[in-house]
């Protein structure tokens, strides 16, 4: 048995058969997915094997009959990204709509939007939707109605809260991290990771504590001891969007590769082997001397700026002890 839409270009997760659930609905989704995993398609396309010619998108359920085509709307712009949709509905209703994915709420949402929000996503090359298979979202359409509303939030929780259950933490943080990505996109209207300047002050104070699923996510994203810039960059943007850090805090903790010149030539000390970069790789080296340094002569921007490195230190450790890459 098939369930909606067969993987296309996404790549598949693996799951055992017969994982227990919190529902019968959940648990037929669970199975019907691992069914999904033999059927793949052929490259490029994923309705019965063929994308819909001129379509970005196609799902189509055998259970249901519920299809679904997704193509840009020739409105849409990279402000305002607007997905034109047609397909057919539980009942057998042909539909078309243009889904603003900027409004796309997860916590109040069709299948059909969530569908077009992370085909967006995926083309726009995010990399926690390309790391998730996105089974829990196709799953739905064997016996959810594409246009009918309901809490997504509330969906992959309960998801990766029965992959926990059996035994597959690291599966449940992928799906974790793919809705992270999906409330995040609503919560900026469609900022990335990359670009949060955009993003108002009073959701970036830093008074925020990341849970447990936010480290999850932040292990399963970036490995503190290997990094680009670009991949530090992305995880100040996450901490600032989770409330950690604010906008004015990254330029005192070398985003974007530009250290804070204060002007006047400054002597320190530290007990720790000076790193003065993190050209191998090594970000939490870099953060954990900078957070060692003791100045000669103290300042409220060198006191902010060691304090920034100590928090920055205290999160990268517990991702690396989460992962037990010591």
């Amino acid at each position: 048995m098939s369930v909606f839409g067969l993987q296309g270009s996404y790549p598949t997760a693996r799951y055992p058969m017969g994982t227990t659930s919190r529902n019968n609905n959940m648990k037929n989704v669970f199975g019907q997915s691992m069914a999904s995993e033999g059927l793949s398609s052929a490259p490029g396309g994923n309705y019965h094997g063929t994308l819909k010619m001129g379509y970005l998108h196609s799902e189509f359920s055998p259970v249901s009959g519920q299809e679904l085509h997704m193509k840009y709307d020739e409105s849409s712009t990279d402000d305002d990204p607007v997905m034109y949709v047609e397909g057919k509905d539980i009942h057998g209703k042909s539909f078309t709509q243009k889904i603003h994915l900027n409004d796309v709420n997860a916590e109040n949402a069709t299948p059909a939007e969530m569908t077009a929000l992370r085909v967006h996503l995926a083309q726009q090359g995010d990399k926690s939707v390309k790391a998730s298979s996105g089974i829990p979202l196709m799953a739905l359409g064997s016996h959810q109605d594409v246009n009918t509303t309901m809490d997504f939030k509330q969906y992959y929780e309960n998801w990766a809260s029965n992959l926990e259950n059996a035994g597959l933490k690291q599966n449940a943080g992928i799906y974790m991290s793919e809705l992270e990505r999906y409330l995040f996109y609503h919560r900026t209207k469609g900022v990335t990771f990359s670009d949060t300047s955009s993003i108002s002050s009073t959701a970036t104070e830093p008074n925020g504590k990341l849970e447990d699923k936010d480290y999850e996510y932040l292990s399963s994203n970036w490995n503190p001891q290997n990094m680009t810039q670009k991949e530090y960059d992305e995880f100040l943007d996450f901490l600032q969007s989770k409330g950690i850090i604010s906008e004015e805090d990254k330029k005192y903790v070398c985003y974007g590769g530009e250290r804070l010149d204060r002007g006047e030539p400054e002597t320190w000390y530290s007990p720790l082997e000076p790193v003065h970069d993190f050209a191998d790789g090594n970000v939490l080296a870099f953060v954990r001397y900078q957070s060692s340094l003791i100045y000669d002569h103290k300042t409220t921007e060198t006191k902010r700026e060691v304090d920034l490195y100590k928090k920055i230190t205290s999160i990268m450790e517990e991702m690396v002890k989460r992962t037990g890459d010591n």
